[in-house]
């Protein structure tokens, strides 16, 4: 990619970091919504919510290949634009590692509920297991 501040480059750079920010915010929103579920052991529309964040995800993966020839010169793009662009394009990537922080921290707490429900399962299957031996 070349390093000079052309207009179409920098339209284009955030335009993309506008569209990352964008899915970024719909996939917490998807995760907030899945914590519900989760909560409600509503299986069947949590499945589908999962299919809906995996559509993003690859959105983001497609977005983060068309970012990467930025990326390779950020130094230097980062440091032609003028100050108000600087600002927004900071502003867009705050955005985004917020939004990707709390979907992680999220993903995280239901990784954990799921896990405590699943041993929970476990422990009484176990137990009926042992209990029905045991009446033999």
């Amino acid at each position: 990619m070349e390093t000079r501040d052309t207009s179409v480059e920098v339209a284009e750079l955030i335009a993309l970091l506008e569209s990352q920010r964008q899915l970024y915010v719909r996939l917490r929103l998807l995760a907030d919504r899945q914590r519900a579920l989760i909560l409600n052991e509503d299986t069947q529309p949590l499945l589908g919510l999962l299919v809906e964040r995996q559509e993003l995800v690859d959105k983001l993966v497609s977005l983060n290949e068309r970012l990467g020839p930025y990326r390779a010169s950020w130094t230097t793009i980062y440091s032609c634009l003028d100050e108000a662009r600087r600002r927004h394009v900071a502003a867009l990537l705050e955005e985004s590692n917020a939004a990707l922080g709390t979907i992680i921290t999220n993903d995280n707490r239901d990784t954990a509920t799921l896990r405590a429900r699943r041993q929970g399962v476990a422990n009484l299957l176990v137990g009926r297991i042992r209990h029905g031996n045991s009446s033999r």
